[in-house]
């Protein structure tokens, strides 16, 4: 008998607390409203080691973008063969304006990337032969920037700002709409 008043009382209980939460008040929920997640960005880590290679970046060099992540970005970092660094750092709620808006950075040319509208600049904060960005935004807000820089080892030519437009043609197919 001991184990039925248990399982009796324990559905007594549930219908009190059924009713109590159904049942009671005017209508209006006393839960607190909750705030929509803010939106994740996009993480350049997930490009495949194909699309990697297909850029000339090393997939086994890969890293930290910068030593600290900003709040709301996804950063990731690669090597080529020709010791071109590459970071990546994706938002997905930070507008293109705010990298043609700000006053450090100039030369901005439109370039397309894949079957994508893009930009390059190139900023104050180091020598425009030795770094160049590119921007490249997505329609589901937020966008890529990527930088290119080379190190003192590096005999490569090639302008950093082509290089961008060629790591970023090569990987445009796996980066979001």
């Amino acid at each position: 008998m001991t184990g039925k008043r248990v399982w009796v009382g324990a559905a007594a209980l549930c219908a009190v607390v059924t009713l109590g939460v159904a049942g009671c008040g005017d209508g209006e929920s006393d839960e607190t409203p909750t705030t929509p997640e803010a939106a994740q960005p996009w993480d350049p880590c997930s490009l495949s080691d194909e699309a990697l290679q297909a850029a000339t970046l090393d997939p086994a060099t890969e890293g930290p973008g910068f030593a600290a992540e900003p709040p709301g970005w996804k950063t990731c970092g690669w090597k080529t063969i020709d010791q071109i660094g590459i970071k990546m750092s994706a938002t997905a709620t930070v507008p293109v304006e705010q990298f043609r808006n700000d006053p450090r950075n100039f030369d901005f040319r439109d370039v397309t990337v894949g079957d994508r509208p893009a930009f390059t600049y190139v900023t104050e904060i180091g020598k425009p032969d030795d770094f160049c960005h590119l921007v490249v935004p997505f329609e589901s807000g937020g966008v890529l920037n990527m930088q290119v820089s080379h190190s003192v080892f590096t005999k490569d030519p090639t302008p950093m700002c082509e290089w961008a437009v060629q790591v970023g043609t090569a990987v445009a197919d796996e980066l979001p709409r």
